[in-house]
C-alpha cells in the first residue's frame, strides 16, 4: 500500500476505534482478547500511540506531545483519542522516506510507522468492536498487506523454536485471488504468495480458504466474521499458533 492510504487508514481504523470504545462501559470484556477489559485494550492502544509519535517526531525534530500516564474511569477514553489524534497529525507531517528509529533492520523509515500503526489500530479495532457486538471486516487491501506484514515483518520479531519445521500452510483469499503458501524451517517461515489461477501447489499440509479479512484475522487468532474452509493436518495451524501469537 502506498503510504497515503496506509495513514487514511489509521484515520479510518482510530475513527472507528474511538466510536466502538465510546459505545459502552471501559469495564466491559474484550471477547477476542482473553483477560482484557475495555480498559486494557484502551491503556495499550493509547500507549501505542503515544510511543510511535514520540518515534516520529524524534525523527523530525518536531516538538513531542507530553507522554502521559493513562488515566482511569471516564478520562480514559478521551486520553486515547488525544492520544490517536496526536499520532495521526505525526504521521500527516512526516514523509514517507523521513528516518526514524524502528526495531525491524531492513526498513527505518515513517513508512514503516505508518504501515505497523495501519494494522495494528485495525486489529485492535476490531477487538473493541467485540466488546460492543458489531465487529466490521479489515478492508479487503488493508487486509491483504496486513497478512503481507505478519509474513514479511512481524515473523521477523519472533523468535522460532523449530517445531513446526516441514509443516505447509497455504493461505487462500476468495475475494483477492490470491494465495500465501507457507512452509516453516527450523529458523525461518519461507513465504510464496501466488494468484489462485496459477497451477494447485501439491504438499500443502493445511489449505485455509475464506476472505481477506477472515484470513488476517485468522493469523492474528481472532475469530473470524464468517467461517473458513479449513481442509487438511488442522494441527498445522494449531503449530503456527503456538509458535507465533501477535
Amino acid at each position: 500500500m502506498e503510504h497515503a492510504s496506509l495513514v487514511s487508514a489509521v484515520r479510518t481504523e482510530s475513527a472507528a476505534l474511538m466510536f466502538a470504545l465510546e459505545a459502552g462501559d471501559v469495564d466491559d470484556l474484550v471477547p477476542t482478547c482473553e483477560g482484557w477489559e475495555v480498559a486494557d485494550l484502551a491503556v495499550h492502544v493509547g500507549n501505542f500511540c503515544a510511543f510511535w509519535s514520540h518515534v516520529l517526531c524524534e525523527g523530525t525534530g518536531r516538538p513531542k506531545t507530553p507522554l502521559d500516564e493513562p488515566p482511569s474511569g471516564e478520562d480514559l477514553v478521551p486520553w486515547v483519542a488525544g492520544a490517536c489524534s496526536g499520532l495521526l497529525a505525526e504521521l500527516e507531517a512526516t514523509p514517507a522516506s523521513t528516518p526514524v528509529w524502528t526495531w525491524f533492520g531492513p526498513d527505518h523509515s515513517a513508512r514503516f510507522v505508518a504501515r505497523r500503526c495501519a494494522h495494528e489500530l485495525a486489529i485492535h479495532r476490531y477487538d473493541a468492536q467485540s466488546a460492543r457486538g458489531i465487529c466490521a471486516p479489515v478492508p479487503i487491501e488493508l487486509a491483504a498487506d496486513g497478512i503481507d506484514e505478519v509474513l514479511d515483518t512481524l515473523l521477523a520479531a519472533h523468535d522460532h523454536s523449530g517445531h513446526g519445521s516441514g509443516r505447509v500452510m497455504a493461505l487462500q483469499s476468495t475475494d483477492l485471488g490470491a494465495e500465501w503458501v507457507l512452509t516453516m524451517g527450523p529458523d525461518r517461515v519461507e513465504v510464496q504468495r501466488r494468484s489462485t489461477d496459477d497451477a494447485p501447489l501439491g504438499g500443502s499440509a493445511l489449505m485455509i480458504s475464506g476472505t481477506t479479512s477472515d484470513i488476517e484475522l485468522t493469523l492474528y487468532h481472532r475469530p473470524t466474521l464468517s467461517p473458513v474452509d479449513v481442509h487438511g493436518d488442522y494441527t498445522v495451524l494449531e503449530e503456527w499458533h503456538r509458535e507465533f501469537t501477535f
